[in-house]
């Protein structure tokens, strides 16, 4: 028997099978997503969905804060936010006059802007495709996502209920997970903060409270820059496994520095000894480490993908800490900060392992087996803040309608713990290994396929991929003839 599969003719232009989408995550990555799907016109009024429990789009967990303190890592150049602009963030600075409105913005010959004005930026993106009805922003956080009769149906915790033809999945970073120690001793305790991101969690914090901060990220440079700008002059310590803060950005405008797609590294060690050369020529030319770091950044896709599984996990085991030290580097604004309140003996860190956790009702003494020696130091006040970075792998634990989605068998956990498992077109993958058609995961949390997808200008790239992705989905439906031999 012969069978022949043949396109059904059609009397009209075909158009996308994907007729809604529903994004699912409403920050940065989602707001440039449904930008994007708007921009060409492809879809009716409200066939774009966005599930955003905020009240503006494009702003979410990195960005949407009032605090001024509270800046961008990277300078206002460098926010390559709108595919086929680079300079438009820079240039609504100046235009919109919050540049002028910021007069703590530039420094070491930069514009390091306030991340509540990029969230602004953001809002203003997409808000014309809110207001025309291209885009509808539904203010519900998704609670379930399963198949219904072919299609996606999401359904929020306020009632929305939306079938869709393809979702996205673009929530971000998922909240941290305490140390167990801690968990076990604290669960509970209103001077125990997992969140510090939320609307007012610092405000019971008085100004003379000493505060532990377990981590030493940005985030955590974030809460002391926060307290600070709040009035608050105790001691802070900040806890964490390495002692490593964040590197300070460079002075000066250069070009990133090395090529490490010649002969492209395929082993953790032979990563490392290409960047400990580079980074040996750009000191002997009198240009900065960052160039290096830059530079990997850029390439950081092509040198994951090069790399086996093993080796991906042994940069994980080995590398990743000092990697991102040196990548997620603390604006001129903070690194200033940082160096006074340690000078006057305000800000201290500590590094090693919780040990012991004691629980009173004047403070909570927490007792660290420092490294490299093994002592027990002990470090107490009356606030403890959780700022270890975001647990990825239990991203989809941590939200109900991922949850649903894996127990159907259509998403799994990366297997780095990096977040969702996804192929190189950003596409889920199932239970069984294969592809999801119409189920994406984009921004950090696709971070396990791609290595390098925290910064705007890599995750503006794969949402811009995901788009035309979705756009050249046609609708051609197919027809089999049946031939039979005789």
């Amino acid at each position: 028997m012969l069978r022949i599969t043949l396109p059904l003719p059609r009397q009209v232009t075909p158009a996308p099978t994907i007729s809604r989408v529903a994004i699912i995550g409403g920050g940065f990555t989602g707001a440039t997503l449904a930008r994007l799907l708007a921009l060409h016109g492809q879809y009716w009024p409200h066939e774009i969905v966005v599930f955003e429990p905020r009240a503006h789009l494009g702003g979410g967990l990195a960005y949407d804060t009032d605090d001024p303190s509270l800046r961008l890592n990277v300078a206002a150049h460098r926010m390559r936010a709108v595919p086929g602009d680079p300079q438009a963030f820079l240039r609504w600075l100046s235009d919109s006059g919050r540049l002028g409105q910021d007069p703590g913005a530039v420094a070491k010959g930069a514009i390091y802007a306030r991340r509540g004005d990029f969230a602004a930026f953001m809002a203003g993106q997409v808000q014309p495709f809110i207001d025309n009805g291209t885009v509808r922003h539904l203010r519900e956080r998704a609670e379930r996502i399963h198949r219904r009769h072919g299609r996606w149906q999401i359904e929020g915790d306020v009632g929305a209920m939306v079938q869709a033809d393809a979702v996205v999945v673009a929530t971000g970073h998922p909240p941290p997970t305490p140390p167990a120690e801690l968990a076990s001793h604290l669960n509970g305790d209103p001077r125990f903060l997992l969140n510090p991101s939320q609307p007012d969690a610092l405000q019971a914090i008085r100004a003379n409270d000493k505060v532990v901060v377990v981590g030493a990220g940005l985030t955590a440079l974030d809460v002391v820059a926060a307290l600070r700008n709040g009035g608050h002059r105790a001691e802070i310590t900040l806890l964490s496994r390495t002692g490593q803060l964040p590197q300070p950005q460079a002075a000066g405008d250069f070009a990133p520095h090395g090529d490490f797609l010649i002969g492209v590294p395929n082993t953790a060690l032979s990563l490392l000894k290409q960047v400990r050369f580079a980074l040996e020529e750009v000191t002997e030319a009198g240009l900065p480490w960052q160039s290096v770091f830059d530079a990997l950044r850029h390439q950081g896709q092509a040198i994951w993908r090069a790399l086996p599984f093993l080796e991906q996990q042994r940069v994980l085991r080995h590398l990743r800490r000092r990697f991102e030290a040196h990548r997620f580097r603390m604006p001129p604004q903070i690194a200033e900060l940082v160096e006074r309140e340690r000078a006057a003996g305000r800000l201290r860190s500590c590094a090693g392992r919780v040990a012991a956790v004691r629980s009173g009702r004047a403070e909570i003494a927490i007792d660290i087996a420092t490294k490299p020696y093994g002592t027990v130091e002990r470090h107490a006040g009356q606030w403890v803040i959780v700022v270890t970075g975001p647990d990825h792998g239990n991203v989809i634990d941590s939200q109900g309608c991922f949850a649903e989605l894996e127990g159907l068998g259509f998403l799994t956990k990366d297997p780095h713990g990096l977040g969702i498992a996804c192929d190189p077109d950003s596409r889920a993958l199932a239970r069984d290994g294969h592809p999801v058609e119409h189920l994406f995961v984009a921004g950090p949390l696709a971070r396990g396929a791609f290595g390098e997808l925290t910064g705007v200008p890599e995750i503006a790239a794969q949402a811009e991929r995901i788009v035309q992705q979705i756009l050249g989905m046609s609708s051609a439906t197919t027809r089999t003839i049946t031939i039979r031999s005789m």
